[in-house]
C-alpha cells in the first residue's frame, strides 16, 4: 500500500464528523433530484402513454360544417382518424341536491369514438338499448358519489331531464377537471361531465348534427404538428369553424403541461442547493486538511512527490465523500420517485400511474455527487500542490507585515482614536468584533453555508406567504362576487330585481360570456370574452403597475400575459374570433393583472354588438363550442347574511337552475394549499438539516483552525464557559452578517423559484411577510448554535499542555 494510500485512509479516519455531514449533503440533494426528476420523468411519459392508448385529440374544432371538416382532415396527410360529435353545456342537478354547469359529450353507443376514447372504471360502456343511460367522469363521480343506478338531472328544452349513470369513467380530455383554459381549477361541484350516447346530446345541445370534430395524428404526421395544426385550422375556417384548440392548448392538458414544467424546474433548482452546500462543506474541510498538513506536503515535495500526484491525493478525498453521499441518495431517489409518482397521481385522480427505473437519472446523479465533490476540492489540492517545499517545511509563520503599517495608522488621526476607543473596550468584546476580520476566507464560507441555508428556507416559506397573497389578491380583490346564478331566461331588469329583493342580497348584476379567439398579426390566443356593466361592483380590474382602472366604454381589456402572447400593447388593433364565424375589430384599451386567468373584458352593450343573439346557446369545452353564456346574474350578499340561507334562497327562486358559490374556488385552492403546506414543511426540514450540516462543517473546521489559540486563552486563565459564550458570540455575529445578504438572495431566489410555475393560467407575484424573513434568519441562528455545540465540546476536551507545546514549538 502506498504513502499517500495511507495518509488517504488516515485522513478519511480523522475528524470523521465533518465528512459524514458533507456525504449527508451529497445525499440529500442527489436523492431530491432522483426523486423529483424521475417523478417529473415518470408523469410525462404516463401521460404520452395514456394519450397514445386512448386516442386523445391533437386538435379539436368546434362550429361550422363539421361533416366537411372531418372529410377535410381524414384526407390529409399525418391524419390517422377524425370523430365527430356534440359538446354542450348544460345546468346539472346531482342526487346531493347540487346544481352547477357542467358538460355533455356525446359519445357512439356499443363501440368506443376512434378518438378521445374513455376508460369504463365502473359499470358498463354506453348501449343503444338504453338512451338515456349515460357514464359520469370519474372527478363528478367522486364528488358526488355517483354509483351505476345513481340518476342525474339535465337541463334541457326548459325542464329537468333524468339520465341514469351506467357507469362511471375516465377521459385524457379530463385527467385535470379543467372546464376551459381560462378556468383551470374549478372547485369540487361547480364543474362535472357526462358522455352521453351522441342522439341524446344532440337533443340537449339543440342540434340537427354534431358540433365538434376531433382529429387524431399520425406519429409522423406529430412530428410535423405545427404545420399541421395551421393547414388543419385553415381549412376549417374555411368551412366556417368558430375555434381551433390544439393538444398542447387543450385545458386538461395546458394546466397539467405547466404543472409539471415547474416539477421539472425545481427537480434540478432544489437538488443544486444541497450540492452547493456541500461542495462548500468539501472545499472547507479540505482547506483546513492542507493548512494541516502544510509541513507533510513539503516533506513530501521535498521526498520527490510530483505534484499532480498531490493533486489526484487531495481530489481523491473529495470524490471519496461525493461517492459516498451519491450512492445512497441515487438508492432513496430511486425508490421515491416511485412513491411521489403515485402520490401525485393520486392527488389528481389519474387512472393508471407509471413509474420506472432510469439509467440515466442514476448515472446522473453519480455524476453530480461526484462533480460536487471533485470541483470543491480542486482549489484545495492546487493550492497544496503549489506550496514551495522548503517554504512549507519551516511551518507556519504568522505574518507581521501589517502590524507596522497599522501601528503607524493607529497613531495619526482618527484611526489613533478609533484604537484609543479600542484599547477601552473589554477584552472579551473586542475578541469576538475582531475575530471576524482576521480570517477573512473563514469567515466568507462560513457566510456562504448561511446564505445557502437561508435561500432553501426562505424560498420555501416565502413560496408559502406568495401563495397565500395570490389568492386573497384574486378573491379580495379581482372578484367581488359571492355567487353566480345560472338562469333560464336572460337576466333582464325583471330578473334581476328580484334576485336583489332577496333576503340577504346586497346587489345582483347580469354577465355575459362568449369564447373568443383574439388575434393580432399572425398570433392567436383562445380565452373568454367576459362582459360587464360600466362601474361594476361585482369584479375589479387590477392594473399591472398597481392600483386599478375602470371598464371602458369601448374597446377590450386583455389579461397580461396577451401583451408578450400577441405582441400587443395598448391602442393596438385585435380581431376577436367569435361563436357561429362571426369576426370583429376593436382595440386594446389596456391590461390587467390577475393571479388566475387570461381574459378579454369589455363592457356588456360591447358584448352585445359583438356577439348578438348568443343568449341561452350552450357553449363547449375551453372554446371548442358555438355559443356562450348569457343567462347568468352576480350577486353579492349583505354584510353579515347566513350564506347557506342566502343560497337555499336564491337556488329555490323561480327561473334560478344553477347556483355556484363564488368562494368554493377559494376555499378549493385552500384545499390545495395543504398539500402544499406538506410540500413546504418538507422543503423546511430539508432546509434546517442543510443548515446544520453545512454551518457544522464550517464552524467545527473554524474551531479546528483556531484550536490552538483558544488552548492558549484557557491556559491562560480563560474559563471554559466563558471562552464558549465568546466563541459562540462570535460565531452568531458571522451568521449574523451572513443572514443580510443571504435575505436579499433568499427573495430574489423566491421569485425565480415562483417563476418556474407561471404561466398564462396562474401568475404569481413573491410576497414574503416581515415576520418570514425574521423567523428565517432566527431559525438559522438557532440552527448555527446547535450546530456549533459538538465543536465547543471537543475544544473542551482538548489537551492544553500538548497543544501549549505545539505552539510553543
Amino acid at each position: 500500500m502506498s504513502v499517500l494510500t495511507v495518509k488517504l485512509r488516515r485522513d478519511l479516519r480523522r475528524r470523521p464528523a465533518q465528512l459524514v455531514s458533507v456525504v449527508v449533503l451529497v445525499m440529500l440533494g442527489v436523492a431530491l433530484f432522483g426523486a423529483s426528476y424521475d417523478a417529473y420523468k415518470n408523469l410525462d411519459s404516463g401521460y404520452q402513454r395514456l394519450f397514445e392508448q386512448y386516442r386523445f385529440a391533437d386538435l379539436t374544432v368546434s362550429g361550422g360544417d363539421t361533416a366537411a371538416i372531418a372529410r377535410t382532415a381524414a384526407a390529409e396527410p399525418g391524419v390517422a382518424a377524425t370523430a365527430l360529435r356534440t359538446v354542450a353545456d348544460v345546468p346539472m342537478r346531482t342526487p346531493d341536491g347540487g346544481t352547477f354547469v357542467g358538460r355533455v359529450i356525446g359519445l357512439p353507443t356499443g363501440s368506443q369514438p376512434a378518438v378521445d376514447k374513455v376508460k369504463v372504471l365502473k359499470g358498463r360502456y354506453l348501449a343503444a338499448s338504453t338512451p338515456d343511460g349515460i357514464l359520469a367522469e370519474k372527478h363528478l363521480a367522486d364528488h358526488a358519489r355517483l354509483q351505476p343506478g345513481a340518476k342525474v338531472a339535465v337541463w334541457h328544452g326548459g325542464s329537468w331531464r333524468q339520465v341514469d349513470v351506467r357507469g362511471t369513467a375516465s377521459s385524457t380530455e379530463y385527467l385535470w377537471p379543467a372546464a376551459s383554459r381560462q378556468d383551470a381549477l374549478p372547485a369540487p361541484g361547480s364543474f362535472g361531465v357526462l358522455f352521453v350516447p351522441e342522439p341524446l346530446a344532440e337533443k340537449i345541445a339543440g342540434t340537427s348534427a354534431p358540433n365538434q370534430v376531433a382529429v387524431y395524428y399520425t406519429g409522423a404526421g406529430r412530428e410535423h404538428a405545427g404545420r399541421l395544426d395551421a393547414a388543419l385550422t385553415a381549412a376549417a375556417r374555411g368551412h366556417g369553424a368558430g375555434t381551433a384548440v390544439t393538444r398542447a392548448e387543450q385545458p386538461s392538458n395546458a394546466a397539467l403541461a405547466e404543472d409539471i414544467k415547474g416539477f421539472a424546474e425545481l427537480a434540478v433548482l432544489f437538488p443544486l442547493l444541497f450540492l452547493a452546500a456541500a461542495a462548500v462543506a468539501v472545499y472547507v474541510v479540505l482547506t483546513r486538511r492542507v493548512a494541516r498538513d502544510r509541513v507533510v506536503i513539503g516533506t513530501l515535495r521535498a521526498s520527490g512527490f510530483r505534484r499532480r500526484t498531490l493533486v489526484a491525493h487531495y481530489l481523491a478525498t473529495g470524490l471519496a465523500a461525493g461517492l459516498a453521499g451519491a450512492v445512497p441518495g441515487v438508492a432513496a431517489g430511486v425508490l421515491l420517485a416511485g412513491t411521489v409518482t403515485r402520490l401525485y397521481g393520486a392527488a389528481i385522480g389519474l387512472p393508471e400511474t407509471f413509474a420506472s427505473v432510469r439509467a440515466g437519472t442514476v448515472a446522473a446523479g453519480l455524476g453530480y455527487g461526484l462533480a460536487a465533490g471533485a470541483l470543491a476540492a480542486l482549489a484545495p489540492a492546487l493550492a497544496a500542490a503549489r506550496i514551495p517545499p522548503a517554504e512549507a517545511m519551516r511551518g507556519a509563520v504568522p505574518s507581521t507585515a501589517g502590524c507596522g503599517v497599522l501601528s503607524r495608522l493607529g497613531r495619526a488621526g482618527r484611526l489613533g482614536r478609533l484604537a484609543r476607543v479600542g484599547r477601552a473596550v473589554p477584552a472579551g468584546a473586542w475578541l469576538v468584533l475582531r475575530g471576524p476580520s482576521r480570517q477573512f476566507r473563514r469567515t466568507l464560507y462560513t457566510t456562504t453555508g448561511v446564505i445557502l441555508a437561508l435561500v432553501l428556507i426562505l424560498v420555501s416559506w416565502g413560496m408559502l406567504d406568495s401563495s397565500r397573497a395570490t389568492v386573497s389578491r384574486q378573491f379580495g380583490q379581482v372578484q367581488r362576487q359571492d355567487a353566480e346564478l345560472t338562469l333560464a331566461g336572460p337576466a333582464g331588469p325583471g330578473a334581476l330585481a328580484a334576485l336583489a329583493a332577496t333576503p340577504g342580497v346586497r346587489a345582483a348584476e347580469p354577465s355575459a360570456q362568449v369564447q373568443a379567439t383574439v388575434t393580432a398579426g399572425g398570433k392567436a390566443y383562445s380565452t373568454a370574452l367576459v362582459g360587464y356593466r360600466p362601474g361594476t361592483a361585482m369584479h375589479r380590474f387590477l392594473a399591472p403597475g398597481g392600483g386599478a382602472r375602470p371598464l371602458p366604454a369601448s374597446g377590450v381589456l386583455l389579461g397580461g400575459a396577451m401583451r408578450g402572447r400577441l405582441g400587443v400593447t395598448a391602442g393596438d388593433r385585435v380581431v376577436l374570433r367569435l361563436p357561429g364565424g362571426r369576426t370583429a375589430a376593436t382595440t386594446v384599451a389596456g391590461f390587467v393583472d390577475e393571479p388566475l386567468g387570461t381574459y378579454a373584458y369589455a363592457s356588456l352593450a360591447q358584448v352585445d354588438a359583438w356577439a348578438p343573439g348568443a343568449a341561452g346557446q350552450g357553449s363547449t369545452a375551453a372554446g371548442q363550442g358555438s355559443g356562450g353564456r348569457r343567462d347568468t346574474a352576480l350577486v353579492r350578499f349583505a354584510p353579515g347574511a347566513d350564506r347557506a340561507a342566502v343560497e337555499r334562497a336564491l337556488s329555490a327562486r323561480p327561473g334560478v337552475v344553477a347556483f355556484t358559490d363564488a368562494h368554493a374556488l377559494e376555499r378549493t385552492m385552500d384545499g390545495y394549499m395543504k398539500l402544499f403546506y406538506v410540500f413546504v414543511a418538507v422543503m423546511l426540514a430539508f432546509g434546517g438539516l442543510l443548515a446544520f450540516t453545512v454551518l457544522f462543517a464550517t464552524l467545527s473546521v473554524n474551531l479546528a483552525e483556531r484550536g490552538t489559540e483558544l488552548a492558549t486563552l484557557r491556559a491562560s486563565g480563560v474559563g471554559r464557559r466563558r471562552l464558549a459564550r465568546l466563541v459562540t458570540a462570535e460565531n452568531l455575529l458571522v451568521v449574523a452578517l451572513g443572514a443580510v445578504p443571504g435575505l436579499v438572495i433568499g427573495r430574489l431566489a423566491t421569485g425565480a423559484f415562483l417563476g418556474a410555475f407561471n404561466s398564462d393560467l396562474l401568475a404569481f407575484h413573491p410576497d414574503i411577510r416581515p415576520a418570514t424573513f425574521a423567523w428565517s434568519a432566527l431559525a438559522v441562528l438557532t440552527v448555527a448554535f446547535l450546530a456549533q455545540r459538538p465543536g465547543l465540546r471537543s475544544l473542551a476536551r482538548q489537551n492544553l499542555a500538548a497543544l501549549v507545546r505545539e505552539r510553543s514549538g
